[in-house]
């Protein structure tokens, strides 16, 4: 990564939690400077298409990726796959396995709702009218929309959000697994946000661990409003495994001006860039 080329290699379009279609967010992200943007919806690949055409038009180079959900010790961690083949059957077979769990997520979600006194039938309809893969974010739209709660924010707070009562977990594939579904398909697997993930240090570094004898190969160490002493800290976790570091904004909606297409903090130089060969 240079001074020159400015590089997002996570952001989501509509087709998970994203407010913009792919297209738009090319866009968006050629007006923010972008050179080198990396689509990474949650557990799809179906963006990818529209989003090339986009870029092939614009001119931006555009990396295959997207942002598979795993568990490792009972805890949801979320893997980035970059340059992944998008035609390989093994990893559209395993990400229409995930829309599957995705969906059964979302329909024990509501139904726990609906005993709550919500219109959960409702709420899942509105969920599944949309394009792409269902998420939290969406059922909190719609708990907006049908004026259940003032905000997405309170939405989870009171409902959506870990250990809260709407809150149901999925049962998705050990770490190790979803490390070989991007390895199949030509990618190179990286640990999204490390300091996201509530655990202690000690754990974050067994995490990292197993994450290096799974197969993985990078880390992200710059992510969205990271401050500083995360990225130091990533920065140490890569530098101590082997790892190749990355950078990317997260970026979800125009609406969160804190958290825009492009604007991130240098890779720090220590850290080997992820896509540093492929220059």
């Amino acid at each position: 990564m240079t001074d020159q080329v400015n590089i997002d290699l996570h952001t989501h379009s509509e087709w998970s939690d994203g407010a913009l279609n792919p297209a738009q967010l090319i866009a968006r992200a050629k007006l923010a400077g972008v050179d080198r943007l990396a689509l990474t919806d949650h557990d799809t690949i179906d963006g990818l298409e529209s989003a090339q055409a986009a870029a092939g038009q614009m001119g931006m180079d555009l990396i295959c990726g997207v942002e598979i959900s795993a568990l490792w010790r009972a805890q949801t961690i979320h893997v980035l796959g970059l340059w992944i083949d998008p035609a390989s059957p093994q990893l559209r077979a395993n990400l229409a396995a995930q829309t599957v769990r995705r969906q059964d997520r979302m329909q024990r979600m509501c139904a726990r709702l609906t005993k709550l006194g919500l219109p959960g039938t409702a709420l899942l309809r509105a969920v599944e009218s949309l394009p792409g893969v269902p998420t939290r974010t969406h059922l909190a739209a719609a708990l907006v929309t049908q004026g259940h709660a003032a905000t997405p924010a309170e939405a989870f707070r009171r409902y959506l959000g870990q250990g809260k009562p709407g809150y149901r977990s999925a049962e998705w594939p050990p770490l190790t697994e979803v490390l070989d579904w991007i390895r199949s398909a030509g990618g190179r697997a990286c640990l999204a946000h490390p300091m996201r993930y509530r655990v202690s240090s000690g754990a974050r570094r067994q995490l990292v661990t197993d994450f290096v004898q799974g197969g993985g190969a990078a880390l992200e160490i710059v992510s969205g409003n990271n401050a500083s002493q995360h990225i130091d800290i990533c920065a140490e976790l890569a530098v101590k495994f082997g790892l190749a570091g990355s950078v990317g904004s997260d970026f979800h909606d125009p609406k969160l001006t804190w958290n825009p297409l492009g604007r991130l903090a240098k890779l720090p130089a220590r850290v080997k860039p992820v896509c540093g060969d492929l220059e």
